[in-house]
């Protein structure tokens, strides 16, 4: 009985049990994806960690699997994949998308023309920047995004004002007169990234065409550095060439559909103010003054108000001495920082909606961009909405077909900058703190109230009055047809369009002092249309034969670009506040202006690898320009380069040497002339009066009248030509955890295209020539490092180091005056750097010690027959090196990303400075009162020992002294500053799947959140000419911001 008993109940465990078990397995279904466009991924591993359970899913991406319930984890893994890690928990439907690995792939970039190559075939440096690199600091602006992230790059941001504009200049400025930006190039096609801004006196920070792109439309950028990399783009590309590659539908064997969705909101404010004095009232010599230029008044601790109703500009009274009869005691003035009160936060609203679908045979991709951004200057704003079409389909076997249309949309409000009495950031700062600017900014008999009474403009006036609105309407598109008549050889055609109108109104009311402003009140209208058309017809042939493979291009291109001016100048208006040039009553100016460009090219490409390790590649192109004559007109350049990877070819071994390539290029490339060089063009014309002014054309009886050009044209021009060497390696180690790009190169631009000064006699007081010569040359390094990889933690390091050495070897003139302001003169000059700042400076002796005079005041450097303007070297903006560090790290769904930007050297002149100082505005004017002795020496050469009192006249405002002396505000400009930090956090596929998502992610990010510099200033990054010729002139910009904001992008 006890026997069976027991069998009975080991048969009843062992029923129990394996129930049991039953009812603890699950059978997990899902799909796997890529996460980059959520096309199916085919033989993906899933395996049950631990175990050798395991399936792969299917054409379309499926899997089914039984596993056991609880905590249980699936490990799914792909060749070129990050592998990923997700815990059952009783779940039955578990979909992972798959983020690209890198570093197991052969990388690959698009060059010249859209042509794809491997990374190991180049000849020459290029460095790409990916999409979701771009993306970490979520800048509006492409140029602001690549920031520190390219090697060979430097780019400066204009100011802080929504929608500024940025510069990008690759290995060093090259032409005098040409231009010094890369040529940009969307999907195939050159586009325009102009930047046009009106004079400085009323100058606003305009954007260059740039920020059209939306870089959430971005798949990747690639920047090719060197004219061996450039040579197939001609003369368009002498500055070098940003590629841009735009997203795209997927393609897979089952059709599938790819929807994303991001959303972004950042708050930005003001980063540092302007170093301003909060002690001093308005005044002279220490006594109060209203109306007055300085703040060299009383201290604010000695003034009361006198409780009087009848000031105008303050409720509050008149401000009187503290012992004056009708002070009242506790009537304390307070100071007022006008910074503090004026500036505001900035909002942006950033929203991106895309979506992807396709089949075997053709794709679709199709977004939508609304971005919204308020400055910190109170209605100061930049809207921008594109929209983005693209599809490609193969009709046959041979027959591919593909296109894209993109429309813009933008408008802004902004305001004047600079040099401007406009500008809001001079009625700022030079506003007194006994002066409270945000009281009002009209008296009650409708005048304006500002702290004096012709300049400058109180900034709540500006804002309220005088606006700088802009409105653009951007197309850009392509077609292109590829034919592969055999499997070696294929034929493609290309054609695309960008073409854009942008509509400027500026105005001044009534009452407004600064800038352009007049008394009647002022209106202009500006409508600039551009247009570029682009065809390209190319024949590639490729065979292998035996070890070599061969590859040989020929092609042509059409290149039209075209644009107009029309610019209307109304004065005097009819009626107040009606800004419409039909409501002006005089001097109404009208500008037409009008330029077309054509060229056309032959060019062709041959490469040839031996055994996928040695390689030779040629380039050549002929080109016929519009701009000018023959026979100069048409003029060939090419390359030639070599790559040889010798691990490969040696045998080395591949753990701890991953990788070892050497490549060496030489290269010639060409830049024509400006339009109408060749010829000598009309001007509007003017007749000068015999007591003063003059008369413009058209006269107000309707007579029109025209005048030659004072620059006479020359039908001898050639065309500018770059001749560069350059060498580079590339190595890895550690199966490919750290590696190294080095190259140094050297560049010399000769025959530059420059205006000289010609004879009275001629006619003409100008004529441009070729002549002069510019060298750059450097060294570029690019770092990539995995020091930590241990199980779910990785820590990636990015470094990007840049070092240029400018110098203009040979020049027909001693000097070519650039953008400056007052007494610095930002020069080309021959055995200088470009754009090297002279002007006004000390006189020292032979030992460099500064010379003082009789009175105890440091002495101007004089104007002698050997130095007729008495100007001296000042300094040099060009930095001694540039270095980009991205540090990257990431555990299991979260990662961390922080880019620190450092800049060693480089000079800026800080103009804003200067002017503080004369008007006892800035904080280092607190020294006022004191004795002190300047450190120099007498005309004898004893040291000095006469003591001075520092005061307004005689030294902060004396324009024969320090005042007119360039040398004190010129300060380097180095820094060390955190350039963007970025954690993002990625949902589970547990919890995503349950939201029948297929990505969600979280981001928070800040940027410039961190600056260290000796720069007095606001910000060393800042320039006055924007992307002009001369460049680290900081004259009252905008001062730039820090930002802070949250994103949230999912994919379905």
């Amino acid at each position: 009985m006890t026997k069976h008993f027991t069998i009975h109940l080991l048969l009843l465990f062992l029923c129990f049990s394996t129930a049991q078990l039953r009812a603890q397995s699950v059978t997990v279904r899902g799909k796997v994806t890529a996460q980059e466009n959520g096309s199916a991924l085919p033989g993906v591993s899933v395996v049950v960690q631990g175990t050798n359970t395991g399936t792969t899913t299917d054409a379309e991406g499926n899997y089914s699997l039984s596993v056991s319930a609880g905590n249980t984890v699936l490990s799914f893994s792909f060749i070129g994949y990050l592998a990923q890690r997700v815990t059952v928990n009783n779940q039955t439907v578990i979909n992972v998308a798959l983020e690209t690995d890198v570093s197991q792939l052969e990388e690959v970039v698009v060059t010249a023309f859209g042509i794809t190559q491997e990374k190991r075939a180049l000849v020459s440096a290029t460095q790409e920047v990916k999409s979701r690199d771009l993306a970490l600091s979520r800048e509006p602006n492409l140029l602001d995004a690549l920031n520190a992230k390219v090697a060979g790059v430097q780019i400066t941001r204009q100011g802080g004002s929504a929608g500024a504009a940025s510069s990008i200049v690759i290995r060093g400025m090259s032409s005098i007169s040409g231009e010094n930006q890369p040529l940009f190039v969307v999907d195939g096609i050159p586009i325009n990234n102009s930047f046009r801004t009106t004079s400085r006196s009323s100058s606003v920070d305009v954007p260059n065409r740039a920020i059209d792109i939306n870089p959430n439309d971005i798949e990747s950028v690639n920047v090719l550095k060197g004219p061996a990399a450039t040579a197939l783009y001609g003369i368009q590309a002498a500055s070098g060439v940003v590629i841009i590659t735009t997203k795209k539908g997927s393609r897979s064997e089952v059709q599938n559909v790819s929807v994303n969705f991001s959303s972004n909101t950042s708050a930005d404010r003001i980063m540092r103010n302007f170093p301003a004095q909060m002690r001093y009232a308005q005044g002279d010599r220490g006594v109060y003054a209203t109306g007055t230029f300085g703040h060299f008044g009383p201290p604010l601790t000695t003034l009361r108000y006198d409780g009087s109703s009848n000031n105008p500009a303050d409720a509050r009274g008149f401000l009187v001495d503290m012992n004056h009869p009708s002070a009242v005691a506790d009537a304390r003035l307070t100071p007022v920082n006008n910074q503090d009160v004026f500036y505001q936060t900035g909002l942006t609203f950033d929203n991106n909606f895309n979506v992807s679908t396709g089949n075997k045979n053709s794709s679709v991709y199709f977004s939508v961009g609304d971005y919204r951004q308020s400055g910190i200057i109170p209605s100061n704003q930049y809207n921008r909405s594109t929209f983005k079409l693209t599809g490609e389909s193969s009709l046959s076997s041979k027959l591919r077909v593909a296109g894209s249309a993109t429309y813009v949309y933008s408008n802004s409000t902004r305001f004047g900058r600079g040099d401007n009495f406009a500008d809001v950031v001079q009625g700022t700062i030079r506003t007194p703190p006994s002066f409270d600017n945000s009281l009002g900014y009209v008296l009650p008999n409708g005048t304006q109230r500002a702290f004096r009474t012709n300049s400058p403009d109180n900034p709540y006036w500006t804002i309220n009055n005088n606006p700088y609105k802009d409105e653009v309407n951007r197309i850009l598109g392509y077609l292109q047809a590829n034919y592969d008549p055999t499997s070696w050889l294929n034929v493609m055609y290309r054609i695309g369009t960008d073409a854009s109108t942008d509509k400027r109104r500026q105005q001044w009311a009534v009452g407004s002092f600064g800038g352009d402003a007049l008394p009647g009140g002022r209106v202009q209208e500006d409508t600039y249309t551009d247009r570029i058309i682009n065809s390209d017809f190319i024949v590639t042939a490729t065979k292998q034969l035996s070890d070599f493979n061969v590859s040989l291009m020929v092609g042509q291109n059409y290149y039209s670009q075209a644009g107009s001016r029309q610019y209307f100048d109304g004065r005097s208006l009819a009626i107040p506040g009606l800004y419409n040039i039909a409501n002006a009553q005089s001097n109404l100016v009208q500008i037409q202006n009008q330029f077309a460009k054509k060229t056309a090219a032959l060019f062709s490409r041959a490469s040839i690898d031996y055994k996928n390790y040695l390689f030779l590649e040629l380039n050549g192109r002929n080109e016929w320009t519009s701009t000018l004559l023959p026979p100069n007109n048409s003029f060939f350049y090419g390359s030639v380069g070599t790559g040889f990877i010798f691990t490969e070819a040696l045998g080395i071994n591949q753990g701890l040497f991953s990788f070892g390539k050497i490549r060496a290029s030489y290269s010639e490339a060409g830049r024509d002339a400006p339009v109408f060089s060749d010829q000598t063009f009309y001007n509007r014309g003017s007749i000068a009066g015999v007591w003063g002014g003059s008369l413009v054309f058209p006269l107000p009886s309707g007579v029109g009248g025209v005048e030659l050009s004072n620059l006479a044209g020359n039908p001898n021009l050639r065309p500018e030509r770059n001749k560069t060497i350059e060498v580079g390696t590339e190595l890895r180690f550690f199966n490919n955890r750290l590696s190294v790009d080095a190259t140094y190169y050297r560049a010399r631009n000769v025959d530059q295209i420059i205006s000289v000064s010609v004879p009275g006699s001629t006619g003409y007081t100008n004529q441009r020539i070729n002549a002069g010569t510019i060298q750059n040359q450097g060294w570029e390094v690019i770092l990539n490092a995995t020091p930590v990889q241990i199980n779910d933690f990785k820590w990636d390091l990015i470094a990007n180091f840049t070092r240029n050495r400018n110098v203009v070897l040979e020049l027909p003139v001693d000097r070519i005056p650039l953008d400056g302001f007052g007494n610095l003169r930002p020069l080309v000059k021959e055995g200088e750097p470009y754009s090297v700042f002279y002007g006004t400076g000390f006189q020292r002796d032979a030992n460099g010690n500064v010379i003082i005079s009789n009175q105890g005041f440091p002495v101007r450097n004089p104007i002698t027959a050997d130095n007729p303007s008495g100007d001296v070297k000042l300094g040099d903006p060009t930095p001694n090196f540039l270095l980009g560090l991205r540090n990257n790290f990431s555990y299991r769904n979260l990662s961390l990303t922080f880019l620190w930007d450092i800049r060693q050297g480089g000079d800026v002149a800080n103009v804003t400075s200067n002017w503080m100082r004369a008007q006892g505005v800035a904080d280092f004017t607190y020294d006022r009162g004191h004795r002190v002795i300047f450190k120099g020496v007498k005309a004898d050469g004893t040291v000095n020992t006469t003591p001075v009192v520092i005061d307004d006249e005689t030294y902060y405002n004396n324009n024969t002294g320090n005042r007119d002396i360039a040398e004190r505000f010129i300060e380097d400009g180095s820094w060390v500053r955190l350039r963007d930090v970025t954690l993002t956090y990625a949902l589970p596929a547990t919890v995503v799947s349950k939201l029948k998502l297929r990505s969600l992610n979280i981001s928070a990010y800040g940027r410039n959140l961190l600056l260290f510099t000796g720069y007095s200033g606001v910000d060393p990054e800042t320039n006055l000419a924007g992307p002009n010729t001369s460049f680290g002139v900081d004259a009252f910009g905008t001062p730039t911001t820090r930002s802070v904001g949250i994103n949230l992008s999912l994919g379905l």
